[in-house]
Formats: C-alpha cells, sequence, structure tokens
C-alpha cells in the first residue's frame, strides 16, 4: 500500500515495473521529460548526439524518452557523466568534481503543479544536486530542485516562496527512489522515498506557475556549485501532481531500474 497525504492506497500486481511504461505519463501531452541510461539507443558520447555509447563511455547526450524533445546535453567533455553496469543495472555515474547534464529551457509557465521521480546513488557528505530546475530554486521564482546530502533527500519548490521537503535519516551511501510532488497555488509538497511519504507541507509557496528554465542534473548550473558523487538510474519530470496510480506505477518502474526494494 502506498500513502498519499491522508488515503492509503493498495497497488495492484499489474502496477508494477513489468506493466507500466513512462511514456503513458505524457499520452495527454504533459510538458516534462524521462531519462533512462538502460536504454542504451538513447545515449551518445557527444553532444549532437553522434558515437554511440557502451559501458565505459562518457555520455555527452542522453535523449528524451517523453516525446518532449527535452535531450539532456553535456558540451564539455571532461564534465560528462560515464555509463556504468552493475549486473542488469545501468547508471549515470557522476565523479563529484563538476560532471553534469542539461537540458535547453523546458518550458513550464502553462502549470503550476509537478511530479518529479529518481532512482539515485549519493557517495558524498556535502550538498549534491540530483536535478534542479534553473541555475539556483532560491533565485528563480517558478522552480524546484532535488539533493541530498550525507544525512537526508530534500525536494524543493518555490513560487514565489521557497517551501521545502526533508527525509532524514538516508545516511551515503545509499541508493534511493525519491518521489517529489508539489502544487504552488494549493500548497501542497511532498516528498516520499522508497515507496513511503516522508514528509508533507502546506507552507505558502507564493504565486505564480513554474518557469522556462534549464533542467540540470548531476551540479547546479552546469557544474557550478553541488557535484553529485554518485549516480543516476532513471529521473523523470512532469508537469502535474500525479495520481497515487501513476507515483506507484513510476516508483516501482524506478526501483526495478535501480535495484531497490520497495
Amino acid at each position: 500500500m502506498i500513502g498519499i497525504g491522508a488515503t492509503l492506497f493498495k497497488v495492484p500486481t499489474a502496477y508494477g515495473a513489468s506493466a507500466f511504461n513512462p511514456a503513458s505519463l505524457f499520452s495527454s501531452g504533459e510538458e516534462g521529460a524521462w531519462y533512462d541510461p538502460s536504454d542504451l539507443s538513447t545515449l551518445f558520447q557527444n553532444s549532437d548526439g553522434t558515437t554511440a555509447v557502451a559501458v565505459g563511455d562518457p555520455v555527452g547526450y542522453i535523449e528524451d524518452e517523453s516525446g518532449n524533445g527535452n535531450h539532456a546535453i553535456q558540451a564539455t567533455s571532461d564534465r560528462r557523466p560515464v555509463l556504468r553496469q552493475a549486473g542488469s543495472l545501468y547508471y549515470l555515474e557522476f565523479d563529484g568534481a563538476n560532471s553534469c547534464l542539461a537540458t535547453s529551457a523546458i518550458d513550464f509557465s502553462g502549470g503550476d503543479q509537478m511530479s518529479l521521480f529518481a532512482g539515485t546513488r549519493k557517495e558524498g557528505s556535502t550538498n549534491q544536486m540530483i536535478a534542479e530546475l534553473s541555475d539556483n530554486v532560491a533565485s528563480n521564482n517558478g522552480a524546484f530542485r532535488l539533493f541530498g546530502n550525507s544525512t537526508l533527500w530534500r525536494y524543493s519548490s518555490k513560487g514565489s516562496n521557497l517551501v521545502s521537503g526533508t527525509a532524514t535519516s538516508y545516511n551515503a551511501p545509499v541508493t534511493s527512489i525519491i518521489t517529489g510532488t508539489s502544487d504552488i497555488s494549493a500548497d501542497q509538497l511532498t516528498i516520499r522515498v522508497d515507496g513511503a511519504d516522508k514528509e508533507s507541507s502546506t507552507s505558502d509557496q507564493g504565486t505564480g506557475n513554474y518557469g522556462n528554465y534549464v533542467l540540470n542534473m548531476g551540479a547546479r548550473n552546469n557544474g557550478a556549485a553541488q557535484p553529485l558523487t554518485g549516480d543516476i538510474y532513471g529521473l523523470i519530470v512532469r508537469n502535474v501532481v500525479s495520481s497515487a496510480k501513476d507515483i506507484a506505477s513510476t516508483e516501482a518502474y524506478l526501483a526495478a531500474k535501480s535495484g531497490v526494494t520497495l
């Protein structure tokens, strides 16, 4: 069962990873992105989408599989994460120095809701960025971020006011499935880890919609700060607050990709 707010939902087997394709999350034209390092056909060494990737190669381009065309790239060769494999699992390894990926600006200005899903691992103790919309959530209205440090995971959202939800006692090194949902006008924000609600907030997120910003992965502002020492197994962002069914399905899907038992 999963809990969204005060309501419990039983998760049928049919909602598991084997019966679910994240493309369905975008079937009604939702803006967002879906990155899957296990699909090697979407990875390339060069930022122009050329030269296929094998395990151990740098990744300068990962295709957005949502259909929105929000591909993530790294034009600077020594800032590219590396594709790794452990058994049946594939992931992007970020070096904790300056490796990162970023999209062109994604126009989320048509709505004030967001869902962010990540299968990720942190190994360092400093603040480590998993994903951030804009170059700094504190400085830009209509932004969000997911990061971790030595002990916690945190999801933040900002209309004109910054609000955060924190999941504690996740000590590095650790691999987790993290979900953040937020609704600026409804003052709703929740962070979930490994299939369970960890903190919800009804604090005032201010006003406005999300913005038209770059989505950064693995570091803040194209490597300027908060580099991730760790891995990303999958990342999905969509501009709605996902239903309980979609949350359960997406978490199960990413858990199978990340080797996490929910």
